[in-house]
């Protein structure tokens, strides 16, 4: 499992996703599964940023990943305040969109391409792992 830290900023989100493929050796894998894996990484650490860490100085998201059985696993970890993205409700995606409040779209579609997810809040930090099959 290769383990790396990032700054908690948006402009991290780039070298994550790059960091995340290089690990996964991303020529194995096809366009399909690659686009996942940007957007799962844009998404989650887009929200650890925008609305999480605040303290640049001391704020970090790790990164870690691995593959075993043909099976991606990413796991995120942040040192913002807790927040548990699965327990925010699914958007109704069949609703009008001029019904719809803005937002709530990304984690809904990171749930949509990974086999599993799971949150854990453990010693003061937000724990995300992924699966992708």
């Amino acid at each position: 499992m290769e383990t790396k830290m990032f700054k908690p900023e948006i402009e991290s989100v780039y070298r994550i996703q790059n960091f995340v493929k290089t690990a996964l050796s991303a020529e194995a894998f096809n366009k399909k599964k690659c686009f996942a894996i940007d957007l799962i990484i844009e998404e989650l650490v887009v929200n650890i940023a925008t609305y999480g860490i605040k303290d640049l100085n001391t704020g970090f998201i790790a990164v870690c990943t691995s593959i075993e059985d043909e099976t991606l696993f990413i796991g995120i970890t942040d040192n913002g305040p807790a927040f548990n993205p699965l327990e925010k409700k699914d958007p109704d995606i069949f609703m009008p969109l001029e019904d719809r409040q803005p937002g709530g779209l990304g984690i809904y579609l990171v749930k949509q391409f990974v086999k599993d997810i799971r949150y854990e809040r453990k010693n003061h930090k937000n724990l995300i792992r992924l699966w992708l099959a």
